[in-house]
């Protein structure tokens, strides 16, 4: 039989997984944004899908439903994902440069830290304040924010820094359904189903304030090879990598998992890189290097 410190290794490298394929999120979103599909259609439909697959596996199966006494949890978590979406995007929208909205989302291991304190009681050692602060240094190497003429208007960064917190919440719900001994299908669909209703119901409150169609437009009139492309996206960012994650929060603590998702940036600037010849440069290479010894100092702390 394995032992605890096998299991908990396992479910360490299961959140790396999870992490790395999180990085098709942005490459996945500015494909789908070549393609002209709005802000609305590339968040609400894979999230869509995800719960649509998930359906038949939760009706079917009793012991991954979503229990009277777990609503309430997903109803707040589906809310933080819906905030988390619009907010991500927000800064970009509001003007801010991809690089600045990118430093202020990826601030979240600092707030999953505190709130990973806060809410379990997680230890804050020098160890993991050593592993935030090399891995947000890597960050700033990665997206180099020293190029940027302009931080864009205030509005758009509160925006930005409110999705780091979001970011950060969204983990740690996701911790908290690991400690509930929640399936980790359960708290997939359940937090996907749920984004999508409350994308929904946010819809017409995003539309009276901002009325651009490449943001708030929500059609099905797409080519069919469109719907196939979202459902591959869907299934590649989002169930695979969320189904690891939750599996593996359920043993790793909150803080450790913001700080293992900092490997997302780095996926992400590499499928770039292959995907829409970008130049692999040596502030990619420093600031990876940087996150990725940040891993390792959360990965081998006793």
């Amino acid at each position: 039989m394995e032992d605890q410190e096998t299991r908990q290794n396992r479910e360490y490298w299961f959140v790396v997984f999870a992490a790395i394929l999180y990085g098709t999120i942005t490459a996945g979103g500015q494909f789908f944004s070549n393609l002209g599909l709005s802000l609305y259609e590339i968040s609400f439909y894979p999230v869509l899908f995800v719960s649509l697959i998930l359906l038949p596996i939760v009706w079917t199966k009793r012991q991954y439903f979503i229990k009277k006494e777990m609503i309430l949890f997903f109803v707040s978590y589906g809310l933080i994902g819906a905030f988390l979406e619009l907010t991500q995007f927000g800064g970009i929208v509001l003007g801010v440069p991809v690089a600045i909205v990118a430093i202020l989302l990826y601030s979240q291991p600092i707030w999953t830290t505190i709130l990973g304190k806060l809410m379990f009681g997680e230890l804050i050692t020098n160890r993991k304040i050593l592993a935030v602060s090399l891995a947000f240094l890597g960050i700033i190497f990665l997206l180099k924010p020293w190029h940027i003429e302009s931080v864009g208007p205030i509005t758009g960064i509160i925006s930005a820094l409110f999705g780091g917190l979001f970011l950060s919440l969204w983990v740690v719900w996701g911790r908290k359904s690991g400690i509930d001994k929640k399936h980790f299908i359960t708290t997939t669909f359940g937090y996907k189903s749920f984004s999508a209703i409350w994308l929904l119901l946010l819809w017409p409150i995003v539309g009276f304030f901002i009325h651009k169609p490449n943001i708030v437009r929500l059609s099905i009139s797409f080519p069919s090879q469109y719907w196939f492309y979202l459902l591959i996206f869907a299934v590649i960012s989002a169930l695979v990598p969320h189904l690891f994650f939750y599996r593996g929060i359920q043993k790793v603590h909150a803080s450790i998992a913001g700080i293992i998702l900092l490997l997302e940036p780095v996926s992400a600037a590499i499928l770039a890189a292959i995907l829409f010849a970008q130049a692999i440069s040596f502030n990619l290479i420093s600031g990876g290097a940087l996150i990725l010894f940040s891993n390792y100092l959360v990965l081998h702390e006793k």
